[in-house]
């Protein structure tokens, strides 16, 4: 089986995306990439992920063609393989449900920087892409470009997305995501919230992203 440890990752996040209310049942998707082949696994189309083993992901190349699986790749293969292609300096997407970020999306608002944690993995406000039928080509540029050099974008009218280095560090900023729009939401409730500055924000993000590389280098 190719790439057996990764994929066991990815079947492993798939399952820790649903217990932690990420997805449901088949929603969302999740892919990695080894850098070494270049080679890019992915979540199935329509298969439970309480259910996911390593041989349920499926393989692809960059342009999206099936190498191994016994599994069609997931409906937004498009999106994933064009992202990472776009993004040499990440290696996963994550594509989640999570019911707050998914809430800025239906009302189109972005999702200011309101925590310190949240803005060491985001980096800075999380756009909105207008609405369009996914799994298509077009919408995958739509998502792409809005996405550019960020961290997260949420999916007008039907969820939101992740991107990262390693699978386990876009799990960490997709709850990230999630923990500012559901405290943003609350805080709107008490009162004004408060966001942190742009250059926070950003050099937060930037002693984070040092912080993992240097860990990682051990």
């Amino acid at each position: 089986m190719l790439l057996p440890e990764l994929r066991a990752e990815v079947a492993r996040y798939a399952q820790k995306m649903h217990t932690s209310q990420l997805v449901r049942a088949t929603q969302g998707n999740l892919s990695a990439r080894d850098p070494e082949s270049g080679l890019i696994c992915i979540t199935p189309s329509a298969v439970d992920y309480e259910l996911l083993t390593a041989e349920d992901i499926t393989v692809v190349n960059s342009d999206g063609e099936v190498v191994e699986g016994k599994w069609r790749p997931s409906t937004e293969t498009p999106l994933h393989t064009l992202v990472l292609r776009r993004r040499p300096d990440i290696n996963c997407v994550m594509h989640t449900h999570s019911f707050y970020a998914s809430a800025f999306g239906v009302i189109y608002q972005p999702i200011p920087v309101v925590l310190a944690e949240s803005a060491a993995c985001l980096g800075a406000e999380v756009p909105i892409a207008p609405y369009r039928k996914s799994g298509t080509i077009e919408f995958a540029e739509l998502v792409s470009d809005v996405l550019s050099n960020g961290q997260a974008v949420i999916w007008g009218n039907h969820g939101a997305m992740v991107v990262g280095d390693t699978v386990a560090r876009t799990y960490s900023i997709a709850h990230a995501l999630e923990d500012s729009a559901k405290i943003y939401a609350i805080a709107k409730q008490i009162g004004q919230p408060v966001t942190l500055p742009t250059e926070e924000s950003a050099q937060l993000h930037e002693l984070w992203l040092d912080t993992y590389s240097k860990t990682a280098a051990r």
